[in-house]
């Protein structure tokens, strides 16, 4: 995985350097999200507790890009390139619910829509057109929508927590 990992950040780089080539001043990268908090992941402990390995993965996939946003940033002499911290938002968003108590961690880390056996998942349909899918009451309060996608909730808290960082954008 490590790797892969530097390998696949030398290639982001090669690409954000060309982005910047074609005239775009200021560029965004989101770090990754806690993969180990991903619904598919934690449906082995029955949504209750996150991945740490995978999340060791994400926290080490995050460092090596910021290390290249700062060596690009050095090497242009200006400050094009930033990292919004997806990690921290998601973590930060999961231990408030945890500390308050008012979110059980289990429906943090739960899908809404699910198939209806281990043999489907959101969206699918038989062969006949009929769902093979279940959708939760209120989607409205579900931070991920499927097995891998935070939901439109999910977003808006990561969104409150990056919020104040993102004037650095502009």
């Amino acid at each position: 995985m490590p790797a892969f990992t530097t390998s696949l950040i030398n290639q982001l780089s090669a690409n954000l350097k060309r982005i910047h080539g074609f005239g775009v001043r200021k560029i965004a990268v989101t770090a990754l999200q806690p993969l180990g908090c991903l619904p598919i992941l934690t449906a082995f402990s029955s949504y209750q507790n996150c991945s740490e390995s995978w999340n060791t993965a994400s926290k080490f996939h995050n460092q090596k890009l910021q290390q290249a946003i700062q060596r690009m940033n050095n090497e242009s002499g200006k400050h094009m390139y930033e990292t919004l911290d997806l990690y921290t938002a998601f973590m930060s968003k999961l231990n408030t619910a945890r500390l308050a108590g008012n979110l059980k961690l289990r429906s943090f880390l739960m899908p809404c829509c699910v198939g209806v056996t281990s043999n489907y998942s959101c969206g699918n349909v038989d062969k006949n057109g009929a769902k093979t899918y279940v959708v939760c009451e209120k989607p409205e309060l579900s931070v991920f929508w499927d097995m891998v996608h935070p939901a439109q909730n999910g977003w808006h808290q990561v969104y409150s927590s990056l919020k104040s960082s993102l004037h650095r954008l502009y």
